[in-house]
């Protein structure tokens, strides 16, 4: 038999490594930190599709149609953003933890990249939808506010898109890295 045969007789026979309790304790705990940041998230959409829906009332906006189709454009990309991290997190949930370690691991991976999907082109998408139909309810603030508190508005609405942008910058960085190391394994 030549050095070749053993070396990879040696290697087949080698026993399959599981990952160490404390490695599978990591693990877990790293899921239930992205499951737990991912129900803060809908519940800050909530929150706003909640202060949207108390606003379309007080406003009257059943009145209005162009003000009832912006706000309820609104209210839509939110809510949508909200069903897509909830099924996220079912699908987080569903990772069985107890299969093998390179089939979880493929699992893991298909989760993230439908994160970055999500990051990278749903949510832009909605972000569009929600900045343009706030964008087409700005005449009627503009009429109806004082001059002071439209330009709060406007400019706080401005920050606010620079910071979320940020924060999905962010993310996506944090999401393509850990797909990258699974990648690397």
């Amino acid at each position: 038999m030549n050095e070749f045969e053993e070396l990879k007789n040696d290697w087949t026979e080698q026993p399959i490594q599981g990952p160490s309790p404390s490695d599978f304790l990591e693990l877990k705990s790293g899921i239930k930190n992205v499951a737990k940041k991912q129900k803060i998230t809908n519940i800050v959409l909530l929150a706003t599709v909640g202060v949207l829906i108390v606003f379309f009332f007080y406003v009257g906006a059943i009145e209005y149609n162009d003000v009832a189709l912006a706000i309820g454009a609104m209210i839509a990309a939110l809510v949508i953003r909200v069903l897509v991290e909830s099924l996220s997190i079912a699908h987080l949930k569903n990772l069985v933890t107890a299969i093998s370690i390179q089939n979880f691991k493929e699992r893991l991976k298909k989760y993230y990249q439908n994160r970055i999907w999500v990051h990278l082109v749903l949510t832009p998408i909605l972000l569009a939808v929600y900045s343009f139909a706030f964008w087409t309810l700005l005449p009627d603030f503009k009429v109806s506010l004082s001059e002071g508190f439209y330009n709060y508005i406007v400019y706080s609405s401005i920050a606010l898109l620079i910071i979320f942008g940020f924060f999905i910058g962010n993310e996506v960085r944090k999401e393509l890295s850990v797909l990258s190391e699974l990648k690397r394994d």
